[in-house]
């Protein structure tokens, strides 16, 4: 997050988002969640929701790891049809392993816990799911190279904002 934030509000910026960020990784599970919300907090007021979510996205697509889109876009490469690719991917637990197809360019999906590890041990809900636009954007990029298209990625809800699951729809660009 670090990196992204830099790249996109600069250096001096991103210091004061993310004071002591050198110190993140000696701080216990509950601790680092509470850094995190500190440091979404600050985004939103100092670089504003839109920005925040742009990078948070970001974050997101890079947190898609390289084995995860080549096992995606092998999975499709091998599918017929896109409900074969659906039942497939769930067969390989990408995507929370629960993924459905809504209609012929809208697919459902979500997770049953919180896979984020930077987080998931918060104490107490985050007040909304901005954090966790992070998982549009491991959506996006997970589907984006699998399909070859565009994909919009909607956050429904989010266990670390209070939810019992996170949701997400995801609508594949028809042009």
């Amino acid at each position: 997050m670090a990196q992204i934030l830099i790249s996109e509000v600069g250096e001096a910026a991103a210091r004061e988002i993310m004071p002591d960020a050198n110190r993140f990784n000696s701080l216990n599970r509950r601790d680092k969640a509470e850094y995190i919300r500190k440091v979404i907090k600050r985004m939103k007021q100092m670089i504003g929701i839109p920005k925040t979510y742009s990078i948070l996205v970001s974050c997101g697509q890079k947190c898609c790891s390289a084995n995860t889109r080549h096992k995606a876009l092998e999975i499709f490469g091998n599918s017929r049809s896109l409900a074969e690719f659906i039942d497939r991917i769930n067969e390989h637990k990408l995507g929370g392993g629960r993924l459905k197809l809504k209609d012929k360019n809208t697919i459902t999906g979500g997770y049953d816990r919180c896979y984020c590890s930077m987080v998931r041990h918060a104490s107490t809900p985050f007040k909304d799911t901005t954090y966790c636009q992070c998982s549009t954007g491991w959506y996006k990029q997970l589907f984006e190279t699998a399909l070859g298209r565009p994909v919009k990625v909607t956050l429904l809800q989010s266990i670390i904002a209070g939810a019992k699951t996170c949701e997400f729809e995801i609508k594949i660009d028809t042009k």
